[in-house]
């Protein structure tokens, strides 16, 4: 088959993009031509065609528009199917790793928010993908998800495919992690006693850092002085180093920026902190899972569910106060090392998050042959 691939900008350290390429490769592995179409690109391309259609708009949302509109005018006549990774027409297939942008525009805000161009454009082009009457086959990641794009849309139940988690088992904990972890630790420059609590994903306020900082800042001052926070991902920095300042604990910050070393740095931590306010699924909470890494998260996030499955750490409320961040910290901090990692050994072999790709595929095979 010859398949179009969408992304509206790709950026080499988000988990969108990292399942898009995923996914990319093993349709090309299996035989099918994919093409990857994008308004821009950053980082190493793949070996496979990028496209790029870039586009003039003053705004975010008349860019993505744009876009689509190009994307659709240039789409060539024998593509069998186009899958999608943002919302917008024309697709044949959505992966679904986005929150669902009518529950922000009816629930959260108000009925001016609606009438601004950016709430009208999102909207219909979410309703291109859920809206009663469209076509697209969903591939949804987040059951919970699923039932708050139906409460608005009404999307017919036999176009939503779930599918698990695809997380790279080489992320998971290495059979030499005894001598492995003491050597990457001395090679980052952490001292013995030293707690690294990190914190991994971009955008860092709906990740909810500054929720982490300030719980962090409410540890006991002992506890504090032997904490190192370690932030890797793509954002602005200075709102953290800002924050750090005022809280008293600059010292402790170090903003890291994108990192392809994730794996080793998680490898080398005590704790992931990922209080965030809105989060469809949350790979980095599975990767610092079977890293050995207990994970204190929020509720919201479509992954937390993991955390209690298999013990890893600690689901606190959306709107957990910072003492309570603290708490559940401390918590988790005194349960030994040794034990987490037998239960990311445990979760590694039992729970089923490394076969998104091949039921995304299969999805995807069946779904275009019938048209």
């Amino acid at each position: 088959m010859k398949l179009a691939f969408t992304l509206f900008r790709y950026f080499p350290y988000g988990g969108l993009e990292r399942d898009m390429l995923a996914l990319a490769q093993l349709m090309h592995e299996r035989g099918h031509e994919v093409t990857i179409y994008s308004r821009s690109w950053e980082g190493a391309r793949p070996d496979l065609p990028v496209v790029l259609l870039p586009v003039r708009a003053m705004t975010n949302h008349g860019a993505n528009a744009a876009f689509a509109r190009r994307f659709l005018a240039e789409l060539p006549a024998d593509v069998d199917a186009v899958v999608g990774f943002n919302k917008m027409p024309g697709l044949d297939f959505y992966y679904a790793a986005d929150v669902c942008f009518a529950e922000k525009a009816y629930a959260e805000r108000s009925w001016l928010y609606r009438l601004t161009s950016r709430a009208r454009s999102s909207l219909a082009m979410e309703a291109a993908v859920f809206g009663r009457d469209a076509r697209t086959q969903i591939l949804m990641i987040s059951r919970t998800e699923s039932l708050i794009y139906q409460k608005y849309y009404q999307t017919p139940q036999d176009r939503i495919h779930f599918v698990p988690p695809g997380i790279n088992r080489s992320r998971g904990v290495p059979a030499d992690y005894a001598k492995i972890r003491p050597e990457l630790r001395q090679q980052y420059g952490l001292a013995p006693d030293d707690i690294l609590l990190m914190m991994v994903g971009s955008d860092f306020r709906r990740k909810g850092f500054d929720r982490a900082l300030r719980g962090i800042a409410a540890l006991p001052q002992e506890l504090r002085y032997r904490v190192r926070v370690w932030v890797a991902g793509q954002d602005k920095p200075q709102s953290l180093e800002g924050l750090a300042e005022q809280l008293g604990i600059a010292d402790r910050l170090k903003v890291l920026g994108g990192r392809d070393d994730v794996a080793q740095l998680l490898w080398s931590a005590d704790l992931l902190l990922h209080p965030a306010r809105s989060e469809m699924a949350g790979l980095a909470l599975l990767e610092a899972m079977i890293a050995g890494v207990p994970v204190i998260a929020t509720e919201v996030c479509g992954y937390a569910h993991y955390i209690t499955d298999h013990a890893m750490g600690e689901v606190i409320d959306a709107e957990a106060a910072d003492a309570t961040i603290a708490a559940a910290i401390q918590r988790t901090l005194q349960t030994p090392r040794e034990e987490w990692i037998g239960r990311a050994r445990h979760m590694i072999e039992h729970a089923d998050i490394f076969s998104m790709t091949q039921r995304a595929a299969e999805l995807i095979e069946r779904g275009a042959s019938r048209r």
